[in-house]
């Protein structure tokens, strides 16, 4: 491995790192923040969907060994986990009255944008990757919603308000991945442009 491969690599395996400690942190450690929202869960389930990118790009492209990994768009599809992880142990959620709406569009942004990154170069006409970006953000914003409501909202403190506040958060993550997506193909379709010049 170069060393500007290797370089690339510590971003993503850095992420991934930090949320792993601080998910088995969020397990063992009692604090009130965590209470009733599913870590036991989250500690199986964030790191297998932080995996799920680079492992699929590995059985479909890595193990020719003909193009480098995209390491942005892993650490891209990486970092809300990691955020949402930080921001749980900091109390953001509960203590930030707006962090909820800001983290669901920026972490659908950094979705989006990984999405966008790993799908460019194979979607043509480059508009194409606008809505479909845009369609997945969608879909995994309610994806997560469904997750949220089924792990802690269903049964706990913030049922009351849960219908509006999911419908918020819905169209926050939407129009980040769309965001993101309409970022990537106007950058992407740039002659001559990559993410790093």
């Amino acid at each position: 491995m170069s060393r500007d491969r290797h370089t690339a690599a510590l971003l993503p395996a850095l992420v991934f790192v930090v949320t792993v400690v601080e998910l088995v942190a969020a397990v063992v450690v009692p604090a009130s923040q965590f209470e009733g929202k599913g870590w036991g869960v989250r500690l199986v389930v964030y790191p297998a969907l932080m995996l799920l990118a680079p492992a699929v790009w590995w059985a479909t492209r890595g193990r020719t060994g003909a193009t480098d990994p995209p390491y942005a768009a892993f650490a891209l599809l990486m970092l809300p986990f990691l955020s949402d992880t930080t921001a749980n142990w900091l109390d953001l959620f509960r203590d930030v009255g707006w962090w909820d709406d800001l983290s669901h569009f920026a972490h659908w942004f950094s979705l989006g944008a990984g999405l966008a990154l790993l799908l460019a170069p194979y979607v043509r006409p480059r508009w194409v990757l606008v809505p479909l970006v845009g369609g997945l953000g969608c879909l995994l914003a309610l994806a997560w919603e469904v997750g949220e409501y089924t792990l802690f909202i269903r049964h706990g403190r913030e049922a009351g308000g849960a219908y509006r506040d999911t419908l918020g958060d819905q169209a926050l993550g939407t129009s980040g991945a769309l965001l993101a997506a309409l970022l990537v193909a106007w950058w992407t379709a740039r002659p001559k442009r990559t993410l790093t010049g």
